[in-house]
């Protein structure tokens, strides 16, 4: 009698190509960890740009990106169709219906060949289109990147109802839970947060005098130029301190212009650089000193904990969801009220101040054993293993 190996299909519909990002890292990392446990892994993307995944795919996993030469065209039959349809949620709707019936042919050929036991959606929307249109009737996790109220407040009735039938709700910290069934009529919304990889540094390692920021570059959730305000403030102070600001630049290229023309206005570019991606951000993150994080909104930023995890103190702000509850203010890092001024003294205090750095890195480094890889994946098997055995 053969051995029963579950197989289990992972879909992202968002950028898997060329790309390295939180959720992308999240994406492969899942993929590689439970096809190495004995799982049959499919992993799926509809990415319409041409060229391989940001992060290693291991041989034991099918990657298949089904979006090469998907278009969202908005003619204008399309625009005037849109148009008459009334209130902001009907015109979200009919486009979401159109979208969703393309992406639902390129991804049913991938799903009907593979045939999965159960399937771990990335995105609200991929959950949509697999309850929805495709009526799939294998179990569905879905995996929320964001906090709760960034993903739900905005979404449409469709969108809840597909979510609210879906086997199980995954979010990253115990606050989301409640958070998400204050949108959702689901019994079972669980907290599995990311893996953080557990790193010894080496005894002989050097610090420099540097505040380091890894996020793509962008202006609506990363705000990179609120940390370039900041330390504007004080870099006459500090003449031997520089800024590393490490992520994809070509994300909104007119933000990042604007950043670059705000290091000309505030005289601060011989000390902030932009310094693009980087495939070791781990040698980055061990010589630097402080970890600056001006988001707006996170879900568990993997590069706050990774930075956090190598002995770096943090700073964020106090109304950014998951980076309030990861930075303990005044133990591991800080937590600023909104605005530039908050964050320069924060800044300050961590500059100045040699013993407190140490001291909260370590703290920031013991936090983040809880989230070791092992106890990560283990929890999401039991997740997988009850609700199939639910399920038959």
């Amino acid at each position: 009698m053969g051995v029963f190996v579950v197989k289990v299909l992972l879909l992202d519909l968002w950028r898997v190509i060329n790309s390295k990002g939180g959720t992308e890292k999240v994406f492969f990392s899942m993929a590689n960890a439970l096809a190495d446990r004995g799982y049959d892994i499919t992993a799926v993307g509809l990415d319409n740009t041409v060229g391989k995944p940001g992060f290693n795919v291991n041989d034991n996993v099918n990657f298949v990106n089904v979006g090469i030469g998907y278009e969202e065209k908005r003619n204008l039959a399309f625009r005037i169709r849109r148009a008459i349809c009334g209130s902001w949620e009907k015109r979200h709707e009919y486009e979401e219906k159109a979208f969703d019936y393309v992406k639902a042919n390129r991804l049913k050929p991938v799903i009907d060949s593979f045939q999965p036991d159960i399937i771990v959606s990335y995105n609200a929307e991929a959950t949509r289109i697999l309850v929805k249109n495709l009526q799939v009737n294998m179990p569905v996790i879905t995996m929320f990147h964001y906090d709760p109220d960034t993903i739900l407040s905005s979404a449409t009735n469709a969108t809840k109802e597909a979510l609210e039938k879906c086997a199980c709700i995954q979010v990253l910290l115990p606050s989301f839970i409640n958070i998400t069934k204050k949108y959702l009529k689901h019994e079972n919304v669980v907290c599995i947060p990311n893996i953080v990889p557990q790193y010894q540094l080496c005894k002989d390692n050097s610090r420099e005098n540097v505040i380091i920021n890894v996020a793509r570059i962008d202006g609506v959730q990363k705000r990179q130029h609120l940390l370039i305000e900041a330390f504007a403030k004080i870099k006459d102070k500090y003449p031997d301190w520089r800024v590393e600001i490490w992520g994809e630049t070509g994300y909104d290229d007119k933000y990042y212009n604007k950043c670059r023309k705000l290091l000309i206005d505030t005289k601060t570019n011989k000390q902030i650089l932009f310094c693009g991606t980087c495939d070791n951000v781990l040698k980055k993150l061990e010589t630097a000193k402080i970890f600056a994080f001006p988001s707006a909104y996170e879900g568990f930023s993997l590069a706050l904990t990774e930075a956090m995890s190598v002995e770096l103190p943090a700073i964020g702000y106090k109304n950014c969801p998951a980076v309030n509850e990861l930075i303990k203010d005044g133990e591991n890092g800080f937590l600023c009220e909104e605005g530039v001024d908050a964050f320069a003294q924060a800044l300050e205090k961590l500059m100045s101040d040699e013993e407190l750095r140490e001291k909260m890195g370590q703290a920031a480094k013991e936090d983040m054993k809880q989230y070791a890889p092992d106890r990560v994946w283990d929890t999401w098997e039991k997740l997988m293993e009850k609700i199939l055995n639910e399920k038959h």
